[in-house]
Order: C-alpha cells, then sequence, then structure tokens
C-alpha cells in the first residue's frame, strides 16, 4: 500500500510539474524530456492554451523564474544553484535565477507548536516564557518565529514546514530521473553531466532541510569570528535544536542592501563595506570555510554598525589543495609562468590532467597571464580573477568543479552588495594583506620544512608499495588476468545514427509483415468478415498504415532522407 502510495504521489508530481511548465510556456522542454504522458486529457485532445498575457510581455527566463517559483522548494533551491553555474546556462538566466524569491504563506502556528514539542519532548510553555504565534519570516521550507526562552534571553525558532521532506524527496526522484532521461537521449546534455549535477545538489538541499547540519555550521562561524567586534554570528541554543528546529539567538538589524535604513541610522557605509569585505577575506583566505548565501536577507546591520550573519544552511569549504593553489595561481601570475599556472587549475580540478590542454586554452591562459602580469596584488581583484578563469573554461566547454563556482557565485554577490553601499569599494586594495601574508608564510623556514618532509613521506611511501603494485601487475599478466580500459571518442554520432537505422529498419520489416500477413489472411476468407472480407485482414492493413504513416513523419522530420 506504502509504494502504490508513494507511485501516486510521483505521478501526481509529474503532473504538477508538467502544468506549470506548460502554463509558462515550457510545453517544448516537456515533450524533449519524455513528459508527454503527463499531460492533461484536454491538452493532448485540443494542444496547449495559449499563454496569459501577462506572460506574452515577459523573457524565457522570467518565465523560468516563475514557473520555478511555483513548483516550490526544490525547484527554487535547483535554480538558485543554477544560477551560479555561469559555465552551463546563458547571462540573462544567470541573472533572473538570481532573483529566485522563496517566500510563501507561512502554516498554522497550531502545527508549528506540535512539531516543536514533539521534537523538544517538551511542552513550549515549560521552554518558552513567550512564543510569538505569528511568523516573523516563511519560506517554503520552514518559517522563523520570535520567542523568549524561560531565562529572559531573547531566540528566533526556526520550524521546519511539514511534510517538506516528502515533497522535496519526490522532486529530487523526478529531477534524477529526468537527468537520466536526458543523459541518454539528448546528446547535448552530455557536456552538462545532468546526473552529475542533480547528484550533487541532492546532497546540498538535503543538508540544508537538516537543521542539525545549519546548527553545526553557525557554530564553527560563532568559533571563527569570536572576538571579532565588527560581525556577530548568532549563538545556537543545542538543546532546544534538531533536524526539524533550530533555536539561535536573536539577532535585531535592517538589511544590509537597505540603504534608505542604514542611513537613517547615521551608519557609515564605507566602514560596512569594510567590515563585510574583512569578514569574507577572513573566512576564505583563513578560516577555509565561508557563508556561501549572502543574498541581502541573510546580512544584517545592528544600529551599532554590527554585521549580522543569518542562514548557515549553505556553506563553502576551501580544502588545504584549494587554498594552496588559489595562492599558486597568484605567484604563476607574478612570475608570469604559464606552466605553473597549468599545474595550480590542474590541481585545483580545471584541467584534467597537465599537458592534454588544448592549444587555443593555453592561449587563452597566456592572454589572462598578460592581463595581470606586473599588477600589483593591490590591483588583482579575486573575484574578478576567478570570473575570468571561469569564462575562459566555459568557453572551451571544461568542467569547472561545483567549490569553484560557488566560491565565485559568493563573491560576486558580496562585490554587488558591496557597491550598493559604496560605489568606489577596491575588493583588491582589501586583499593584498591577506594574500601577502600567505606568499610570506610560503618562504618561511617552518613551510619550506613541513613540504620536505611531506615530499619525502610521499616518496617513501611510493618506495615501499611500489614493488608490491609491480608484482601485482607481473602476476596478472602471467595468469592471462590483466585487462586494459579503452575509452572511444567521437563515435557517439555514429552510433546514435546506427542505432536509429537499425529501428527504422526493424520497424519496416514489421511492416512489410503486417501487409504480407494481412495479404494472406485475406485470401482465406475467414470470419468475422465485412463485405466479405476478413477484419483481421483489414484491421492488419490499417494498423501497417498507421505505423507506416508514423515512420514517414518520423523520417521527414528528422530531415534525412
Amino acid at each position: 500500500m506504502r509504494l502504490l502510495d508513494k507511485k501516486y504521489a510521483y505521478v501526481k508530481r509529474y503532473q504538477e510539474i508538467v502544468d506549470v511548465m506548460i502554463r509558462h510556456g515550457f510545453g517544448y522542454l516537456v515533450d524533449r524530456f519524455g513528459l508527454r504522458p503527463f499531460r492533461s486529457v484536454r491538452e493532448k485532445l485540443f494542444g496547449p492554451r495559449p499563454l496569459k498575457e501577462q506572460l506574452l510581455t515577459l523573457s524565457e527566463a522570467e518565465r523560468l523564474r516563475l514557473a520555478l517559483e511555483e513548483l516550490g522548494p526544490t525547484f527554487i533551491k535547483f535554480g538558485q544553484i543554477l544560477s551560479t553555474r555561469h559555465d552551463l546556462i546563458p547571462e540573462e538566466y544567470i541573472l533572473e535565477l538570481s532573483k529566485l524569491q522563496d517566500t510563501v504563506a507561512p502554516f498554522e502556528y497550531s502545527e508549528a507548536k506540535k512539531l516543536i514539542e514533539r521534537e523538544i519532548g517538551k511542552k513550549i510553555e515549560d521552554v518558552f516564557s513567550s512564543f510569538n504565534p505569528q511568523p516573523i519570516a516563511a519560506a517554503s521550507i520552514g518559517q522563523v518565529h520570535r520567542a523568549t526562552l524561560a531565562d529572559g534571553k531573547e531566540v528566533a525558532v526556526k520550524v521546519m514546514r511539514p511534510g517538506v521532506e516528502d515533497v522535496i524527496e519526490t522532486d529530487l526522484s523526478i529531477l534524477m530521473s529526468l537527468a537520466r532521461f536526458a543523459e541518454k537521449h539528448i546528446k547535448e546534455s552530455k557536456f552538462f553531466n545532468p546526473v552529475g549535477f542533480v547528484d550533487e545538489f541532492s546532497r546540498v538541499i538535503r543538508q540544508e532541510i537538516d537543521y542539525s547540519h545549519e546548527a553545526q555550521n553557525a557554530d564553527r562561524f560563532y568559533s571563527n569570528f569570536t572576538g571579532v567586534t565588527t560581525v556577530k554570528i548568532p549563538k545556537i541554543y543545542w538543546e532546544y535544536t534538531t533536524k526539524h528546529v533550530l533555536t539561535q539567538e536573536y539577532s535585531e538589524g535592517v538589511k544590509i542592501s537597505d540603504i534608505a535604513q542604514i542611513d537613517a541610522l547615521g551608519l557609515d557605509k564605507k566602514k560596512l563595506t569594510i567590515d563585510l569585505a574583512n569578514a569574507y577575506l577572513k573566512m576564505v583566505f583563513e578560516d577555509g570555510f565561508y557563508h556561501a548565501d549572502p543574498h541581502p536577507g541573510n546580512i544584517l546591520v545592528s544600529r551599532e554598525g554590527i554585521i549580522i550573519f543569518l542562514d548557515f544552511g549553505m556553506a563553502g569549504h576551501l580544502d588545504p589543495v584549494l587554498h594552496e593553489n588559489l595562492v599558486n595561481l597568484i605567484i604563476s601570475i607574478q612570475r608570469n609562468d604559464i606552466d605553473f599556472l597549468i599545474e595550480a587549475l590542474s590541481e585545483i580540478g580545471l584541467i584534467s590532467d597537465v599537458g592534454s590542454e588544448s592549444p587555443m586554452l593555453r592561449i587563452k591562459l597566456e592572454e589572462l597571464l598578460n592581463k595581470y602580469y606586473s599588477l600589483s596584488t593591490r590591483l588583482i581583484d579575486p573575484t574578478a580573477f576567478l570570473r575570468d578563469i571561469i569564462h575562459i573554461f566555459a568557453k572551451s566547454r571544461g568542467k569547472i568543479p561545483s567549490n569553484i563556482m560557488l566560491l565565485s557565485k559568493t563573491l560576486m554577490i558580496r562585490d554587488e552588495i558591496s557597491r550598493k553601499l559604496d560605489p568606489e569599494h577596491n575588493f583588491a586594495q582589501m586583499t593584498e594583506p591577506f594574500v601577502k601574508k600567505m606568499l610570506e608564510e610560503r618562504t618561511h623556514a617552518s613551510y619550506i620544512m613541513k613540504e620536505a618532509a611531506k615530499t619525502a613521506w610521499d616518496f617513501a611511501r611510493l618506495i615501499k608499495v611500489l614493488p608490491r603494485r609491480v608484482n601485482h601487475i607481473l602476476a596478472k599478466a602471467e595468469k592471462g588476468t590483466l585487462r586494459y580500459e579503452l575509452e572511444h571518442q567521437g563515435l557517439e554520432n555514429f552510433i546514435e545514427e546506427l542505432d536509429i537505422m537499425s529501428n527504422r529498419l526493424s520497424f519496416s520489416m514489421i511492416i512489410a509483415a503486417l501487409i504480407v500477413g494481412s495479404s494472406l489472411i485475406i485470401q482465406t476468407r475467414m470470419s468475422p468478415s465485412l463485405f466479405g472480407v476478413p477484419l483481421l485482414g483489414i484491421f492488419g492493413f490499417f494498423l501497417a498504415g498507421f505505423l507506416g504513416l508514423g515512420l514517414l513523419i518520423s523520417i521527414l522530420r528528422s530531415g534525412k532522407w
């Protein structure tokens, strides 16, 4: 019974998705992804309804944004992640998807109360001396209530929307099935790696619907910014935090993008810009852990001019390899060393193998070096530099790791906020001390000794395992079990064409067999018959004609005849 309910939920959700996409003018995508069976009966008989008048004036990118907003949390978050992928979609779509809004009507307080009491294991009155039943913010995943703990501390309580996990899991299954269909049937999609993209997206959104994960991120930021007077991270109250409920210190402020309110408070916008930039420079260059969702609603400014970060569901990690090679990129510019640049890009994952880069890519990278060569580090803006690198690899159809895209998108959003506060803001100038510090660390004896010890250890480990691995290969060769894996390149189109040809040939043989068989049946004069002609024979001819017409249309539509 549960399996039937699950399948029914999938079918119903498919129909909702198809209906929304068609209403926003994306019927061609519905057909392209093989979703025609989920069209409504009316659509199948009479075709799609014309677009509403208010949609006719909108661009396709705007209509896509509205469709994703209507489809709910999974698709809103999917669009937000897509907006970080400059290598996958055009700039006009990037701009529109960046505007995705996740605001919906709040759910009933009675449901929120029931969930809080079930999760915490106590009556709400026993935990909070006051609890505002009206949420101060509501989104598709959850809503936030203002409350006061029994000891008088003001808190914000985030409560997950009932049933949202089931909806998201259903949507993720649907997205994965669509990604697999695209990878199998839409040859242009292979460059985008749709299955890998959806898999990574699934990991991200599952973390976002686990408030304990967000609380861990918040705790880490709280620890990293201890002692920093210009930034505030709300404290997490773990005793009242679970997977579905998050309780943190209440922080009051205005949105960092609300220039009028900031001016009304008499705050120094230039100082706020500097404080925000320093916060991100610390996160990226010192902590290797940064707030990756810095839209204005997640960054507030207090009356005292302190920057308050909220919503830690999405955080970026800079592992030691990425951290080190970001510095190597700057060193390669200072040295004007193309080989060192390519080696650093390979370590990051932008180039699959040193030496495998195309001549055109190498030329583009040399142009990049010439653009930045001889510039002081105070003139090299990491945001612009990363954007230039991503642009080069996007143009050359290279695969860009998601962690690089997330970092680039985060820095770009921060740059937009900063320039609203201070149009003359110079992020590159503020970056210089952090870069210089990291470059100086490279020349310290401790760093050199550490790298030498690491190299010696790697070499010693290689010497230890090398004889065993060589012996293993020789043993396999002697037994005849040594295998080589070859990957063909450039044959996909030929295989696809061959597959189409064989299918059409098989189809033609079936049609011919139906015609021959029906002719023989007609000769028998068997019953039942119509005007002396056997009905089975008539049906056979009708079926052969129908199939033949379909085959003819398919050939004509392909343009290859």
